[in-house]
């Protein structure tokens, strides 16, 4: 307790001559502050870059890590479903063809043998997060009505000539969303009650919605049409990862399933996570290929985009708070200079200090506080000013583009402040030690 109370006495003692001194503190500790605010500006972009970087592998392939497993039957099982499942492949023309020449579509079977395997998979093995995934191609008759007139209910359409003919369709389940960061611009994800809606809730892509000239889904309901005539209502946009994205519908696996026939055989998305991906990748095709029956085997894919720079940002940090480190030091010498003059003036005082009793050690951490008290406040006015930067910065102008909008990065405030405070330390040595050295009778002789 006498410890921790001389210790809080020696930094209140630091903090009250480091105000006496404020005027050449200030002045010797302005390039302190701008050091440490540029290198936390820079690291905190580093990471921010990083995590960009990583999310956008997400977006196109899962989070890490994120299987995709495929069933496929073998001729050599005569009992079990075709080798497109339950959905049947109706993309050329022959006996399904209508006697007008167009495509008749052929419904799938009752019952959804693949699709009911991997949710039994799924419950067997606990897996959280996990998606059934079919897709297929159709048309939207809205889209392509707007496209014609130029306008959707009275909104414009933009650049009629680069949209693209045609859309997907995907059935998928509600944690897809989460499995690849999917975000929404207006509206909702897929829910589970959308599995038996009669008019089928669909999330439509940021494309998909330019086509319709972007009219307010919350307003009037939006209803679309397929060239099959099956109606869906629009209850939310996802956000576009990039601009070559085809116009998509996204709609629950199992109204899917029910409403667009042409879809394919339906895979298995499942996110099991970086410390269980090896077993995983060994047991879960098994599993599902047991589960399904003789004659199956299943495919596994996924989990590769390990590298994503990591290493090379890591790095490049690495060399940032080492130049950045090397900046505070040449500003922290400035503090230096005024702490030997400040410790020359203060002989006198330090002499009484030392004539009634205060001991060596004390007196040495009393002054070796006061650079090392200066400097944190440096760095964390430092970092105050770099949050304010990176918060105000037009970040997907940099091409760092995230979900949402972060929250500062820890590590690169906690760089910048450990840094400023250490460099702090070091200089505080050297007065720290002149102090010690000074004598009661140099009070006298002062």
């Amino acid at each position: 307790m006498n410890a921790v109370s001389q210790i809080l006495g020696a930094l209140i003692e630091a903090w009250g001559e480091v105000k006496v001194q404020k005027a050449r503190v200030v002045l010797s500790l302005v390039g302190v502050v701008a050091a440490v605010a540029a290198m936390t500006i820079v690291i905190a972009l580093g990471d921010l870059l990083l995590q960009s970087s990583r999310e956008l592998a997400e977006l196109y392939e899962g989070r890490s890590v994120t299987l995709r497993l495929t069933p496929e039957s073998s001729s050599a099982s005569p009992e079990g479903p075709s080798a497109n499942g339950p959905y049947q492949d109706v993309s050329g023309t022959g006996a399904d063809a209508s006697p007008s020449g167009e495509q008749t579509a052929t419904r799938p079977d009752e019952k959804d043998t693949i699709g009911e395997a991997m949710a039994t998979l799924a419950d067997k093995t606990d897996i959280h997060y996990w998606s059934r995934f079919s897709s297929g191609g159709g048309e939207i008759v809205e889209a392509r009505q707007a496209r014609a007139s130029g306008q959707f209910r009275g909104y414009p359409l933009t650049k009629v000539g680069d949209m693209i003919d045609g859309v997907a369709f995907q059935g998928v389940d509600p944690s897809y969303a989460v499995i690849y960061r999917t975000r929404m611009l207006a509206g909702r994800w897929v829910e589970s009650s959308d599995a038996d809606q009669r008019l089928i809730p669909v999330v439509i892509s940021q494309t998909l919605w330019d086509q319709l000239g972007r009219a307010p889904i919350d307003q009037v309901p939006i209803v679309l049409h397929t060239s099959d005539g099956v109606a869906m209502r629009v209850v939310g946009v996802t956000k576009s990862k990039s601009s070559y994205d085809m116009p998509t519908v996204f709609a629950h696996y199992d109204a899917a399933r029910v409403s667009f026939p042409q879809m394919t055989s339906p895979a298995m998305i499942a996110w099991v996570g970086t410390e269980n991906a090896d077993q995983a990748r060994e047991t879960l095709p098994r599993s599902l290929a047991s589960i399904l029956g003789e004659g199956w085997k299943v495919s596994v894919s996924g989990g590769e985009h390990e590298d994503i720079g990591e290493e090379q940002l890591g790095t490049i940090s690495n060399v940032i708070m080492v130049i950045g480190g090397i900046i505070v030091f040449l500003g922290a010498l400035g503090l230096l200079n005024v702490a030997i003059v400040t410790v020359r003036q203060r002989v006198r005082e330090i002499g009484i200090r030392r004539a009634v009793g205060a001991s060596a050690a004390r007196v040495f951490f009393a002054v070796f506080m006061e650079s090392v008290v200066a400097t944190f406040v440096a760095g964390v006015i430092g970092v105050g000013i770099a949050i304010v930067v990176v918060r105000f910065l037009p970040l997907e102008a940099l091409g760092v583009t995230l979900s949402d909008t972060p929250a500062f990065p820890a590590g690169a405030a906690i760089a910048g402040v450990a840094i400023s405070t250490s460099i702090g330390a070091l200089c505080g040595i050297i007065p720290a030690l002149a102090a010690v050295r000074v004598k009661p009778i140099d009070a006298i002789r002062y």
